[in-house]
């Protein structure tokens, strides 16, 4: 396994790959150790390797990982944020990792938070409030993980002054959040580029949790406060707003809401 992440280093993940397979390169150039690591994994006959976290199409000949007809027995997992980066990789199979069920993000809440199960130990008032919490963290497994880790043992008023500052979208004073949550989906939200798909993404914010965001009234505010460049009619906004949407969906920041309308995240929206 090797991490990918947003700034590419060649040399790091084939050190990575290398160290897992007891490899040491004594070769210079990338091209070298990629030849070297090409011929380990060849050598072995059936071999996982994992690669996580790529923003952006990634040549794995230069890397020195052997795919397809080069060697079967080679299976090669990838991880990203991006649908069209799996598209790019021509992935085989694709497969969502989606958010929690309501069960499975309490007992993941309850497993870092370190709650017990016997509420005879637990107030009723405090059980019902780090319920609470698990729902506003809109089953997001890192909102999750990240928040039940700051509470970890703590009393009720604390677990109290996170549900209120989760309501109110005021995170800043639970530990780690911002860290590991907020910058998470802000590098996404970066990586757009473009400043039309910004402005697009940041008017599905205006709307109130959990609505059924209209993508004809994206088109119709966006006509009206001049968002798009070069455009000739109403019918050539929209086009250009349905790309948007696509991009902003692809990249896990909007869903799908019902017939012709979007959602966001509480937690991205926040």
């Amino acid at each position: 396994m090797a991490v990918v992440s947003q700034i590419l280093d060649i040399r790091k993940i084939q050190g990575e790959i290398g160290d897992k397979l007891g490899l040491k390169f004594e070769e210079e150039t990338e091209s070298g150790r990629a030849y070297r690591l090409c011929k380990r994994l060849k050598g072995s006959k059936r071999i996982l390797v994992i690669l996580d976290d790529i923003w952006e199409r990634l040549e794995l000949n230069d890397i020195g990982i052997p795919f397809g007809d080069g060697h079967r027995g080679c299976k090669i997992l990838l991880t990203s944020r991006f649908d069209n980066v799996c598209n790019d990789m021509n992935a085989q199979k694709k497969f969502t990792v989606e958010v929690l069920t309501e069960e499975e993000a309490w007992n993941l809440l309850e497993e870092m938070a370190g709650i017990s199960n016997d509420t005879s130990h637990t107030s009723t008032d405090l059980y019902i409030t780090q319920k609470k919490v698990a729902d506003e963290c809109g089953r997001l497994p890192i909102a999750i993980v990240t928040v039940s880790r700051a509470l970890n043992d703590k009393e009720r008023h604390s677990c109290n002054s996170a549900l209120l500052q989760l309501r109110k979208s005021m995170v800043k004073n639970i530990r780690e959040v911002e860290e590991n949550v907020f910058k998470s989906l802000e590098l996404s939200y970066n990586f757009l580029g473009s400043r039309e798909i910004k402005e697009c993404f940041l008017l599905c914010s205006l709307y109130a949790e959990d609505f059924n965001i209209p993508i004809e009234d994206l088109v119709r505010y966006g006509v009206g406060i001049e968002l798009f460049e070069a455009i000739g009619s109403v019918n050539d906004a929209r086009d250009r707003v349905h790309a948007f949407v696509d991009v902003l969906k692809k990249g896990h920041l909007l869903m799908d809401g019902k017939q012709g309308c979007v959602k966001m995240h509480d937690v991205v929206r926040d």
